[in-house]
């Protein structure tokens, strides 16, 4: 169901598939070591970030998208709230299994001076350890991708996490400034990405500084002004409108080669429902929100009608009752296009709320209002609307679509984004709505506690390998242990 593809790292060489650009190929010779150049290992890096499915589908869950259908019984976690060790593990193995590959890209790069791989390398090392400190807080960071030198990491604090990512992404600016020459030679079809765009890139990266900073808005004392300011002296600016990131490495119509999410949620290679197909759908409280309370037009692009011909979906914890299965609706044609979309890293459209909201927060100069409305303007482009029916959305007078009628801004721009991301990026609306509040995702039917997930716990794996240091986080509960940056 995924495009990962392990690389089986060494000091010197890894064994890879093919040479020839072809990143989802693996039906080569494993046992055949060939030299791994950093710009070969970058397109693997990057196919495995994007195809990464599982802390989209959690976030999807815990941050108000999806509900179990009802035809599958089991989602104890997500109806109920009630997990352990053992739930979500893939996001903590993915992201370290993906930062060493990171690593390795970073070392050879910079020892072979490949300024514009090596900046790409350390972007990508920021954006994976930001997803591991948004779900577990307290990682190990100095002491991780270190292989055998360092078997037992100790974690490091959060928040001194975040600050060392502020500081990686600036170190990426300044490798991707460097001009391309013969011996800064680009990645070319390699990035699978921009496709070499270091411009592009460096965008992205001023964006995931942005990102940083923002979540960091409860943290009383932060100057986070003056480090915004930082970013727009670097002079790329931030993502722009249609710049969505997104990785295109060439998916085909074939058994694990097909989008990552396609292939887990629409339809195997053959054309045949997938197996988890009926098991999610649209949560009562997205569809409400849309349908209801800001009558977006949207809607049919984002949603499909039930059974019935009608709009409705499944109230978040009651899954599990069979007899809500033909009151479902699921994800629409804007979130479901083929088996070869691109798989998501960052919606444009988030870009330009981080931007609204730090206009309106009195970080940067601009205009909050424009910023606002050019989010939601490109989110109506993304989804198949046009502009014309942003500006017709945009002048109602309901609260949280017009600027004006909205009486708190911030829970507008929020609530904007939440819609933006809806399916694609869903641990960011999870992590959004654990700091912000917004939009007012209801608890699940049959919550244990009344109160919502704050983050996972450390996984069975690391417990077993690094049990002192992981008792020394006196992580006891997946409500009152809240990362750093939480609402409080």
């Amino acid at each position: 169901m995924k495009l990962k593809i392990y690389l089986m790292l060494t000091a010197s060489a890894l064994f890879l598939g093919s040479c020839t650009g072809d990143y989802l190929n693996i039906n080569d010779n494993p046992n055949q070591a060939v030299a791994a150049t950093p710009e070969l290992v970058l397109s693997h890096a990057l196919n495995n970030s994007a195809g990464r499915t599982t802390e989209n589908q959690i976030g999807n869950f815990f941050g108000g998208y999806w509900a179990p259908s009802g035809t599958y019984s089991g989602f104890t976690a997500e109806r109920q709230y009630d997990y352990n060790a053992t739930f979500g593990t893939t996001v903590w193995s993915g992201c370290y299994d993906n930062l060493n590959d990171y690593q390795y890209i970073v070392d050879k790069a910079t020892a072979q001076k490949w300024s514009a791989v090596s900046g790409i390398g350390k972007v990508m090392q920021a954006y994976n350890f930001q997803i591991l400190v948004d779900v577990y807080g307290n990682v190990p960071y100095t002491d991780a991708l270190k292989g055998t030198t360092v078997i037992r990491p100790k974690y490091d604090d959060a928040q001194a996490i975040y600050d060392n990512l502020v500081k990686t992404l600036d170190a990426a600016s300044t490798d991707l400034k460097v001009a391309i020459s013969g011996t800064n030679p680009s990645p070319g079809a390699q990035d699978i990405v921009f496709k070499g765009d270091l411009n592009k890139w460096r965008r992205f990266a001023n964006t995931l500084r942005l990102r940083l900073l923002m979540r960091q808005t409860n943290i009383s004392g932060k100057d986070l002004k003056g480090e915004i300011a930082k970013i727009t002296a670097e002079g790329a600016g931030f993502l722009k409108a249609g710049e969505t990131v997104g990785s295109t490495p060439g998916y085909l119509k074939s058994t694990g080669l097909q989008n990552p999410f396609w292939e887990a949620y629409v339809a195997n290679a053959a054309g045949s429902e997938a197996a988890n197909k009926a098991a999610y759908v649209c949560s009562d409280f997205f569809i409400r929100t849309i349908q209801d309370d800001l009558k977006d037009p949207r809607l049919p692009r984002l949603a499909a009608k039930n059974n019935a011909g009608i709009y409705a979906g499944v109230p978040l914890g009651d899954g599990n009752d069979a007899n809500l299965f033909p009151k479902r609706s699921w994800f629409g044609p804007a979130i479901i296009k083929s088996f070869d979309q691109p798989m998501i890293l960052m919606t444009a459209a988030e870009s330009l709320f981080l931007q609204a909201e730090a206009a309106q927060r009195g970080y940067i100069t601009g205009d909050a209002k424009a910023l606002y409305e050019a989010g939601v303007s490109e989110a109506f482009t993304a989804a198949g609307l046009t502009a014309a029916n942003a500006t017709a959305y945009l002048a109602t007078s309901t609260s949280n679509v017009s600027w004006s009628a909205s009486t708190d801004k911030i829970e507008a721009i929020i609530t904007q984004k939440w819609i933006a991301m809806f399916s694609m990026t869903g641990l960011e609306a999870w992590s959004e709505f654990r700091r912000t509040g917004f939009p007012k995702v209801p608890l699940a039917t049959r919550a244990i506690q009344q109160k919502a997930p704050a983050r996972l716990f450390y996984p069975t794996s690391e417990i077993a390998t690094n049990s002192e240091n992981v008792a020394a986080q006196n992580v006891t509960s997946q409500f009152d242990n809240k990362i750093f940056w939480a609402k409080k």
